[in-house]
């Protein structure tokens, strides 16, 4: 399968193709080329926006998993909204293309997490089934730790605790103290290779912390958004994050950006680490979200 970079020469080989339609071929064919057309551009829009939804319900790549095993094929209900892999387009041998995108359900609260195998195989992409996704809440699915600002030379930042806003709206907690016992210093890396259902393994603490039961979990009922800040609402009070009681149903948790994505490069003899970070203020309190982090020889 090809990726996206591909896709991208696919969809102008289209346009140039529909340039010259009105004079090659007959309504039928332009018709065909249209939909192709706006299939490409969709999937382009998809890979762009990182989420998909459902337009009905259907298989999205996932099987359940029983005693550690790929058990049933599981249908994703409609108005999903799942994580794009990867996106194809491959020429077939009438002359049109097929599209193709690969899906995961993504940054899972921990019960519903540890349900799904995820089998990475790519899908049909089809605008009747599916359609492109941007995030309403800029920092969902973003793993959150507490500090101040950056340095990957520095220990003490590590096993500070970490918070995320689940794509399906689970505010989930881990303490310092939980982080510490399963070994994950951060939110970019573990300290040694951990399993992952259906017999992978990852050192990339994103893939694996939602393997991990939260110190604390609560279901966000509500939410806004203005500029830079976010507003979460939910019905019980975290230990370890900085709420306010607002109504007697509700606690407000109050997530603002403070600084614009920084970049430094740290070199140590061979060795280099470059990084790119942001801050939050978290109902008070300094938190970081590492966008990036590359390091080799």
């Amino acid at each position: 399968m090809k990726l996206k970079g591909c896709l991208a020469m696919k969809h102008f080989e289209i346009k140039a193709i529909l340039g010259l339609g009105a004079v090659l071929v007959g309504v039928g064919f332009l018709g065909t080329l249209t939909v192709e057309a706006s299939t490409a551009s969709s999937l382009d829009q998809a890979f762009k926006d990182g989420y998909v939804k459902t337009k009905k319900a259907m298989y999205t790549g996932q099987y359940t998993i029983v005693n550690g095993k790929k058990s049933k094929k599981v249908i994703t209900p409609k108005g999903t909204i799942l994580q794009v892999g990867g996106s194809g387009a491959d020429k077939q041998s009438d002359g049109s293309y097929k599209y193709t995108i690969n899906l995961d359900r993504g940054d899972l609260n921990h019960t519903q997490a540890v349900k799904y195998y995820e089998t990475g195989r790519a899908i049909t992409y089809k605008t009747s089934e599916l359609t492109p996704y941007k995030l309403k809440v800029p920092v969902r699915t973003r793993l959150l730790q507490a500090g101040t600002d950056f340095d990957p030379l520095n220990t003490k930042m590590d096993y500070q605790p970490i918070f995320h806003l689940t794509l399906n709206g689970y505010l989930e907690y881990y303490s310092a103290a939980r982080l510490k016992h399963y070994q994950i210093p951060n939110t970019y890396q573990l300290t040694k290779l951990e399993n992952l259902p259906g017999g992978n393994s990852t050192t990339y603490t994103p893939k694996y912390l939602a393997q991990i039961k939260p110190t604390a979990s609560e279901k966000v009922s509500t939410f806004k958004v203005k500029g830079d800040t976010t507003y979460l609402y939910y019905k019980k009070p975290i230990n370890g994050l900085t709420e306010k009681k607002v109504s007697n149903r509700y606690y407000r948790l109050i997530i603002k950006q403070t600084t614009s994505m920084k970049e430094k490069t740290w070199i140590s003899g061979e060795d280099y680490v470059t990084v790119q970070w942001m801050l939050y203020n978290v109902g008070g309190h300094s938190f970081r979200y590492i966008n990036s982090y590359e390091g080799g020889d």
